[in-house]
């Protein structure tokens, strides 16, 4: 019986090391996050590791492969807004669709995302703020519109500065918007939620009136100004909101086509924001938000380019992107056959001539167009040039 204790008395200490070692290693076979429930990848369900055993042993005899571990891994990115949603039970349950790199569905608890969604990490983590948000308190948001802007506030407001917000942060101001969702669908800054609507061919907005969504970005980098100049007494009141499912307002229509009529919508909508996220008292930082902004009219330029009656556009458009990498705070429009381009961002925008001041501006064309076919800009300077082909002066500076 001697030999059968010791055997036991091994035995009891190898098990004893294996649940230890169970107990203190890293996981790597199970979702580490607050929010994901289940999370979906090739037909396998990964649960939770909350609702998983460590002396599970599916790892030892079923692992997963290690492109599932990866899938799996970046998805554990939106960590930090459990400051602001301490959930008793992770609500949400992702799943990747392979067939459709692009594909988004946003449903009560679920979230279904294209592999495309995995090759970007912050429209992933906007993806799934937006699959929290909507979990956590769904009557908050009346569309999709303001479910993504509050996306974009939070990705500002808690999470570090990525390449994706330093853009939103540094080139998104009243003049470089995008007024129209089909310049929208052109920008860096457009959600990949909307790839269907933007690949039609007439971009629309399935919830809002078209041109709201070219403003979301905007909208999304003032509330993120106002709030980081409010006091932390304001901040703790807006995240509490937030938590607590207060109820976003509906943004309208614009007023109007002009900048004029789009200022005043853009304020008021500002504000009306801002009341429901707290924040109305800020009347300081508002008004110091929406000059950083730029907000309003004419939108003002240092210069403008017209190249639309030029065949040697494109370079010309290539020679100004060179020079806005040595300019990066000088801003210029350019008007293009197709389309109108602020730089250095690379923004589309839709501007209508009466809607823009600029210090200098410059007629590069071919043919001369007629007086009433050119584009009349209001500037302190005025030049044209005759080229057809390359450049031989550029009146830049």
């Amino acid at each position: 019986m001697e030999w059968f204790a010791r055997g036991l008395t091994v035995v009891s200490v190898v098990l004893l090391c294996w649940v230890v070692h169970r107990s203190t290693q890293v996981r790597t076979d199970c979702v580490n996050s607050s929010f994901l429930a289940l999370v979906m990848v090739d037909n396998q369900r990964i649960y939770n590791c909350r609702y998983e055993s460590r002396l599970n042993l599916s790892s030892l005899y079923a692992p997963l492969s290690y492109a599932t571990q990866s899938k799996i891994r970046s998805l554990e990115i939106a960590e930090e807004l459990a400051s602001v949603f301490p959930a008793l039970r992770p609500p949400l349950t992702v799943e990747i669709v392979e067939e459709a790199p692009q594909f988004f569905e946003i449903g009560r608890r679920y979230l279904r995302l294209g592999r495309g969604w995995l090759e970007n990490p912050q429209q992933l983590r906007r993806a799934l703020i937006m699959g929290i948000l909507n979990s956590q308190v769904p009557t908050a948001y009346p569309n999709n519109f303001e479910l993504e802007v509050a996306a974009d506030f939070l990705s500002l407001a808690l999470f570090p500065v990525h390449s994706w917000s330093e853009s939103l942060l540094r080139d998104v101001r009243f003049p470089t918007t995008a007024p129209s969702f089909e310049q929208y669908c052109k920008g860096p800054l457009r959600s990949i939620a909307h790839e269907r609507g933007c690949n039609e061919s007439v971009p629309t907005s399935d919830d809002l009136h078209s041109r709201v969504w070219g403003y979301r970005p905007l909208l999304a980098s003032a509330l993120w100004r106002v709030y980081d100049k409010a006091g932390m007494k304001a901040k703790l009141e807006v995240l509490r909101r937030l938590r607590e499912g207060q109820s976003m307002p509906l943004a309208l229509a614009p007023y109007g086509e002009d900048s004029a009529a789009l200022a005043l919508w853009f304020t008021q909508t500002l504000r009306d924001h801002l009341e429901a996220l707290g924040l109305s008292r800020e009347v300081m930082a508002l008004k110091r938000t929406l000059k950083e902004l730029e907000v309003e009219a004419p939108t003002h330029w240092e210069l403008t380019v017209d190249v639309t009656q030029t065949p040697a556009w494109k370079e010309i458009l290539e020679q100004l992107r060179k020079r806005s990498a040595f300019h990066p705070k000088e801003r210029i429009l350019v008007f293009t056959p197709e389309g109108t381009v602020a730089l250095p961002s690379g923004f589309p925008v839709q501007w209508a001539a009466a809607d823009i001041s600029s210090q200098k501006h410059v007629m590069i064309a071919c043919d001369w167009p007629a007086a009433d076919e050119a584009i009349h800009v209001q500037a302190r300077h005025m030049y044209a040039q005759h080229s057809c082909d390359k450049l031989t002066r550029a009146f830049w500076d």
